[in-house]
């Protein structure tokens, strides 16, 4: 039989009676009083370590503190510096770094709420903040766009107006893209499309994690369908690269803009659409297409198509427009539109004319649609 693992009978005896042994000599005897601590002595201890702490260092822990909140200060002024704005040189944003003292990724979250502010979401109730580090050092703000009466596709995303403002900058590269929430899987195909999409930084916080993160696309959106599964020259330029339409008037069109050359808005309008058009970016339709927005108080917005390779996630030249105008100020309301102007390829295989007469329907009755049809040379 195997030995036991646990003592004998008698040896387990012994061994407990030396265990009781041995605490009877520990306890005081029958009727002592146990020795009292000194009053305060607790505290007296503590504040002894407290002050056992060399000076400097508690020195050091106060300058931190003061340093933090001091930074913070700065941190919280600028972001006062881009109320209102959609656009901060690199030389301003370089200072608004230093002033604050922290990281780009920390000083481009906190513009986010500035951000927002701009959105126009009266279907959701959902406003979207987006700031771009352009590759120039400049950073670029954008927020949600929504148009009541429409279908939701109609809609403007936070990072789609960021592309638009990109574009109306001519920025030609995207550092670092800061969202007050996860992209979705529309403006994950919609930055497909960039030239540099491989090194993008998309920076947010997400549910279920306490500091924001950050993402490449391929994270994001892995194996993912994009401008080479369609383009039949890889060589092509892509989002954000220059693009040339050689577009000219259609005879029809040129007669248009002679009838109404007495009209110095809308011949300004015209002339801003058609340069949209020609750098707009159409490689998979060949439809290049630019609008144009004339306000009630004479001011034009332009901007140009974007197309995807998945193609719903495109951004209509309308819209592209509408964001131009908020960027620059010239519109501070839809109601404020009083034309569009659409320069489009006719009898091309897209057309935005409906899409633009729908939305404008929407925003008033009163506001003109008039379509200028562009041809090739």
């Amino acid at each position: 039989m195997a030995a036991r693992c646990h003592p004998q009978p008698q040896q387990h005896r012994q061994q407990r009676c030396a265990c009781r042994a041995a605490a009877s000599r520990a306890r005081p005897p029958r009727g002592a009083r146990p020795a009292r601590q000194a009053p305060g002595g607790g505290r007296a201890a503590h504040c002894a370590a407290q002050q056992s702490q060399p000076l400097e260092q508690q020195q050091q822990q106060q300058q931190q503190q003061s340093q933090q909140q001091q930074g913070g200060a700065a941190l919280a002024e600028a972001v006062r510096a881009v109320r209102g704005r959609f656009v901060i040189p690199a030389d301003e944003v370089a200072a608004l770094q230093a002033a604050a003292g922290v990281g780009m990724d920390a000083l481009l979250l906190a513009m986010l709420g500035e951000a927002a502010h701009a959105s126009r979401s009266a279907i959701s109730n959902y406003k979207v903040g987006a700031v771009g580090l352009g590759g120039s050092g400049a950073v670029y703000l954008g927020a949600n766009l929504e148009f009541p009466g429409n279908a939701l596709n109609q809609s403007v995303h936070g990072e789609q107006f960021v592309l638009a403002n990109l574009l109306l900058h001519r920025e030609r590269s995207l550092h670092s893209l800061a969202i007050s929430a996860a992209p979705c899987g529309h403006c994950r195909q919609f930055y497909s499309e960039l030239a540099c999409a491989d090194s993008v930084r998309f920076v947010f916080g997400y549910r279920g994690h306490a500091e924001p993160a950050v993402f490449s696309l391929d994270q994001l959106l892995p194996a993912r369908f994009g401008p080479l599964d369609l383009l039949e020259d890889p060589s092509a330029p892509l989002l954000l690269e220059e693009q040339r339409h050689a577009l000219a008037w259609a005879p029809a069109a040129a007669d248009a803009l002679a009838a109404r050359r007495g009209d110095a808005a809308f011949v300004a309008a015209a002339d801003a659409a058609l340069a949209a058009a020609q750098s707009s970016y159409a490689p998979y339709t060949r439809c290049p297409s630019g609008v144009a927005l004339v306000t009630r108080g004479g001011a034009v917005a332009a901007g140009g198509y974007v197309e995807s390779a998945a193609h719903n996630p495109g951004l209509p030249p309308l819209q592209a427009a509408v964001a131009a105008g908020i960027i620059t100020g010239a519109l501070g309301s839809y109601a404020e539109i009083q034309e569009v102007v659409v320069a489009e390829v006719g009898g091309g295989l897209v057309s935005h004319a409906r899409a633009a007469r729908a939305v404008a329907a929407s925003i008033s009755p009163d506001v003109a649609v008039t379509v200028l049809h562009v041809a090739r040379q």
